[in-house]
């Protein structure tokens, strides 16, 4: 078994670049022709090579340095700076060398005759699906320098909104956390002393001081069975929530959470709209918007709704007809985008109701976040002030 290099043309025909492990050349040809490509040059490589190729392809950078490498390209490509000669330049002012190498990847692979959206198809854990449909329309439409900061407005603004949502959810987290921690310390080691004087005095104790001997009793003589059926349970979990049917089950149970569920909704609706309103805004058309949020989407539950779009626009129903059906559209956004559909101009309102979502999101984040605090002051009071009365 040899390793081939091989540059073909797609469906599209558009030049692509990869490594083949194969027993011959016309083996190669087979497996290209299999995929729907042309191939136009066929060499074989060494395993070098090959690793180095598929180390590149499974590289992952981080978001900051895509949103700082597309918004130094964008300006060099405004300047008449080539996209080669921009990424080389990237490349080698990068302090991070994984990224460094990554950057010069794509430039060595353009160089090779492969068109950009393609070759960053093939790194989908850097580039999100939004920006690759960005910088095919921007290679039909030669305003790659525009898209790019489409792009960039799009990864800044969803990485405000992720970093809102994050904050809003890791503050009751740890002080959840801090109050079982802090239980368990009482329930291990300080209510066993009281056991003794309790036993001493022989006098009958009151209930709820019964069970919490009870617990510090299992916790103390048990904890090694404690211990296994938490790790059963936590990996019963892991692999149930990982399943389709468990992701259905947690994205329907996200939004019906008191006070985070609404959050969520908001989260999802806007991060959709917002994908369809860029791509729209930029050229795409519509059932191409609607299949690329359907591929973004986070929440099982809106996944369905956009394919349920997309079936409808391809019968010729508008979409706001099922967005004012569904309750995950709020009846004022359906209204606006129906607006938008009657008017011709879907893409400017689309982009108008992400951010009026988006600023509804962030109103929501501020609320929840003046709640959040006095609930959980509550909750630890209940639970280690209960603690001690018992």
């Amino acid at each position: 078994m040899a390793t081939f290099n091989y540059t073909a043309r797609d469906e599209a025909g558009h030049l692509v670049n990869g490594v083949l492990n194969a027993a011959s050349v016309i083996e190669v040809q087979k497996m290209l022709r299999a995929e729907k490509k042309y191939p136009v040059a066929i060499k074989e490589g060494d395993a070098a090579s090959s690793t180095e190729t598929r180390s590149s392809g499974g590289v992952k950078i981080k978001r900051a340095e895509l949103i700082q490498m597309s918004t130094q390209l964008s300006i060099m490509l405004e300047t008449g700076v080539t996209l080669t000669d921009g990424l080389d330049c990237i490349g080698r002012q990068a302090k991070n060398p994984k990224f460094a190498a990554f950057v010069k990847d794509l430039a060595h692979q353009i160089q090779g005759g492969s068109d950009f959206s393609a070759v960053i198809a093939k790194h989908p854990r850097s580039f999100p699906r939004l920006y690759i449909s960005l910088m095919r329309a921007a290679e039909k439409s030669g305003m790659m320098s525009k898209m790019l900061l489409r792009a960039t407005a799009y990864l800044r603004d969803e990485q405000e909104i992720v970093r809102k949502v994050k904050g809003a959810l890791t503050y009751p987290f740890i002080m959840l956390a801090f109050a079982v921690i802090t239980t368990g310390f009482l329930l291990a080691f300080v209510l066993p002393r009281f056991a003794a004087i309790y036993s001493n005095k022989g006098a009958a104790l009151p209930l709820p001081t019964q069970i919490l001997m009870t617990m510090s009793n299992a916790l103390v003589n048990h904890y090694i069975a404690i211990i296994i059926c938490t790790a059963a349970i936590s990996a019963g979990g892991f692999v149930f929530f990982r399943s389709p049917s468990g992701k259905r089950f947690w994205h329907y149970f996200q939004l019906k959470i008191p006070l985070l569920g609404e959050m969520f909704r908001k989260l999802h609706l806007s991060r959709g709209l917002r994908m369809m309103g860029t791509l729209a805004g930029s050229g795409v058309h519509l059932l191409d918007c609607v299949e690329n949020t359907i591929g973004a989407a986070n929440n099982s539950l809106f996944a369905d709704m956009w394919r349920e779009v997309s079936a409808r626009i391809q019968q010729g129903k508008p979409m706001s007809e099922y967005l004012s059906q569904t309750p995950l559209v709020p009846g004022d956004v359906a209204q606006m985008l129906h607006s938008g559909e009657n008017s011709g101009k879907l893409a400017m309102v689309m982009e108008q109701v992400a951010g009026y979502s988006e600023a509804e999101l962030k109103e929501k984040i501020t609320e929840l976040t003046r709640y959040i605090e006095p609930a959980m002051i509550i909750i630890m009071g209940l639970i280690i002030g209960g603690v001690a009365l018992a």
